[in-house]
């Protein structure tokens, strides 16, 4: 019999079922073989041990909990049957068979008895559990130096405060290394050097990795739509408010409308007049923006009764339809839901029906919501009829006359009826963009623009 030290174990089958094992029978802590520790007789306490007693090893086919919960520290029967559940034999029986641990158990007649005392890894695993350990300090030591050193960095640089915040209280771990990351990205490409004043949210999209834990979300949506509700929240770590739109419905349509409005997001999103996206789901179902404040629909009050509001509202979607139209995307869903007040600017947003170039829309129908294209009252008429994937800008313009008139006359317009404001300025503007022949309103952004020069 070994004279090497054992930890104790478990088995709880007979000793045949243990091929590659070698038994040993040790007495009670008395020194006797006939009762165990209650006085119970013909108790005899057996121990296992693989045979050669073979260098530790990870047996095939153990997941990665199941290895730690082996290897890191002492266990007993009711919590390897609580992590392994009916396989905690056959698992037990693998771990000693490869050296891992040993088992031990007290047996009457080779059956048995009594609940083991619990089990620990082989002896050998303790020396690699403190070089784990001691490797897992010094990667702490490494990482809160590192932090140290590039938030001393970006203290010159006021945007970066989150990112400083998060590297001084944030305990070691994935995420700090993930904001260590960011922060190097940030000095090395020279970014943040050439910074000037930046929008609040930007420590977001410096942060992003599309990983919907990093936000806490409020339990009732600030908007439903077709396909998304959009949620306010803030980001766990930086504690920067933000609204997060995810899909109601997870069919293929709506997962490439939601994809659509993600690129459209990422491709303009630094135009002061397009909502950026700041973080996204790398599937599609849910994105992240900059939390607005209110919409077209909700300031219509104070946009009839300031001088300017209005044309001021109207110029904003202009030039953020701008780029994208000049690249061949139409929006094709412009109404006051979907032109929000973000920081002092209006943007447009919601580009989740909007049409991709001539050639890269790969399902047409996608963009399709209820009986026509776009939302009813607002769209174009061609968008209900014909061919809507060959509509020009001249139907966002056509869109955006219409906003103009629900917003100065309170009305909601309906479909293919024609909605002017009372008489003044804005009337001709409105009856000029919402011509139902696209080839008689003003076939660009700067066509309707120049309408507005008379406008107060």
């Amino acid at each position: 019999m070994t004279t090497r030290s054992r930890p104790r174990g478990f088995a709880m089958r007979h000793l045949s079922v243990y091929p590659g094992l070698t038994t040993y029978a040790v007495p009670l802590p008395d020194g006797d073989y006939s009762t165990d520790r209650h006085g119970n007789p013909k108790i005899t306490r057996v121990t296992l041990e693989p045979e050669g007693f073979p260098t530790p090893h990870r047996p095939h086919g153990l997941t990665d909990s199941q290895w730690a919960f082996a290897t890191n520290g002492p266990r007993r029967w009711q919590s390897a049957v609580t992590t392994f559940g009916d396989r905690a034999e056959e698992i037990a029986a693998k771990l000693a068979r490869n050296g891992c641990i040993v088992l031990e158990c007290d047996f009457r007649d080779a059956r048995v008895v009594l609940p083991p005392r619990g089990w620990a890894p082989h002896p050998d695993l303790y020396a690699a559990q403190q070089e784990r350990t001691s490797q897992r300090a010094a990667q702490r030591t490494t990482q809160d130096n590192e932090a140290r050193r590039l938030s001393a960095e970006l203290a010159p640089y006021p945007a970066t405060q989150p990112l400083q915040a998060i590297l001084k209280a944030q305990r070691h771990g994935a995420y700090r290394d993930h904001v260590i990351e960011a922060a190097r990205v940030l000095l090395t490409d020279e970014t943040i050097t050439g910074m000037g004043e930046v929008e609040p949210w930007a420590a977001v999209h410096w942060l992003k990795r599309g990983t919907k834990s990093d936000y806490e979300k409020d339990q009732e949506p600030l908007a439903e739509g077709g396909q998304g509700a959009v949620y306010g929240g803030v980001h766990k770590y930086a504690r920067i408010p933000v609204a997060l739109k995810q899909l109601r419905y997870g069919d293929e349509d709506s997962v490439h409308r939601m994809g659509r409005e993600i690129s459209i997001g990422h491709l303009y999103g630094q135009h002061p007049n397009v909502m950026p996206v700041l973080d996204s789901d790398p599937d599609g179902r849910w994105f992240v923006m900059p939390l607005a404040n209110g919409s077209a629909a909700s300031h219509s009050e104070r946009l009839r009764r300031e001088t300017g509001a209005l044309r001021d509202l109207v110029t904003a979607v202009c030039e953020g339809l701008r780029r994208p139209h000049a690249d061949d995307r139409m929006h094709r869903d412009i109404k006051p839901a979907n032109v929000l007040l973000l920081n002092g600017k209006w943007v447009v947003a919601d580009w989740g029906l909007g049409r991709q170039p001539r050639g890269e829309t790969s399902v047409p129908h996608r963009t399709r919501t209820g009986t026509g294209f776009g939302s009813e009252g607002f769209a174009a008429p061609e968008l209900a009829s014909g061919n809507p994937h060959h509509v020009a800008a001249s139907a966002d313009i056509y869109s955006i006359g219409r906003l103009i008139a629900a917003i100065l006359t309170g009305e909601r317009p309906e479909q293919n009826v024609s909605l002017l404001p009372a008489n003044g300025p804005w009337r001709a503007v409105v009856a000029e963009a919402t011509r139902h022949k696209p080839t008689d309103r003003p076939q660009d952004v700067d066509e309707l623009l120049r309408l507005l020069k008379d406008i107060p």
